[in-house]
């Protein structure tokens, strides 16, 4: 049986024993159950519950505003703002992410890559001067599973294409590269952080820049 902040799904009753579970929990505890359980919630990939995710989020960040996770819970709101196709509400999340990850150094999200592919993907030219500055502060170097410089090496591919720079095609074969990958690198660990099947839009976008 699935831990009671990791459902999928979000019936009158789970709510309400999601509500009972949590108040039973330590306090200490309760921000990171409320995000988690937002992550679920949006991990399903259906469009109903993605209100129910951004409502635990919008709770977490009211409740708890200086919570180690606040730039997980900036991020995650980012990209359910972005499953709803608000632009500007995902962009306004992902600032506010990377500007808390700027305050803690130590807790790093994705949230400067997934915001670099939201501007590059959607074409959102007056944005490309401000995300390929954030790409260019936190370099590939940084990135240490293959999904993480797919992302980086994709997003500065789609950056370069619509700028017309041969820099495009090379970037394109190193992130297409990295979604390549079968192994992480890390020892215990082979199968984490890896492409795998998923970005498959994307990558033939890059195909078709690489060639």
């Amino acid at each position: 049986m699935k831990d009671w902040f990791r459902r999928s799904t979000w019936s009158a009753n789970d709510r309400a024993d999601f509500e009972t579970q949590l108040r039973r929990a330590r306090p200490a505890s309760r921000p990171q159950y409320l995000r988690i359980q937002a992550f679920h919630l949006w991990e399903a990939g259906q469009d109903n519950l993605v209100p129910p995710a951004l409502e635990l989020l919008e709770r977490f960040l009211a409740e708890y505003p200086d919570d180690i996770q606040i730039a997980q819970a900036e991020h995650q709101r980012a990209q359910c703002y972005e499953s709803l196709r608000d632009t500007v509400r995902a962009t306004e999340s992902y600032r506010a992410a990377i500007e808390a990850e700027r305050r803690r150094p130590n807790v790093g999200t994705e949230a400067t890559l997934d915001f670099a592919l939201l501007v590059a993907e959607q074409k959102l030219v007056s944005l490309f001067e401000e995300v390929s500055a954030l790409l260019r502060e936190h370099p590939e170097t940084r990135r240490p599973f293959p999904v993480q410089r797919f992302k980086y090496h994709a997003a500065r591919a789609l950056l370069a294409s619509h700028a017309g720079e041969p820099a495009a095609k090379t970037e394109a074969a190193r992130a297409l590269t990295e979604a390549e990958a079968t192994e992480s690198g890390f020892r215990y660990h082979a199968d984490l952080g890896l492409v795998g099947e998923r970005h498959q839009f994307l990558r033939r976008r890059l195909e078709a820049i690489a060639a």
